[in-house]
């Protein structure tokens, strides 16, 4: 593998983290986010936003 092909890798493992860190990181700071689950009940799916009264 070269050093281009690492550097992508790299970059793009860093993004994702980043990503996933920034969306789960920040909903965990706030008390109207929560987070959804799949179909199936046994994985994430995402989050939603939503007030207490609203649940």
């Amino acid at each position: 593998m070269d050093l281009t092909t690492r550097l992508l890798i790299g970059i793009t493992a860093f993004a994702v983290l980043g990503y996933i860190s920034l969306v789960y990181g920040s909903c965990a700071l706030d008390s109207d986010c929560h987070f959804r689950l799949c179909a199936g009940g046994r994985s994430l799916c995402g989050v939603d936003h939503a007030h207490v009264r609203d649940r």
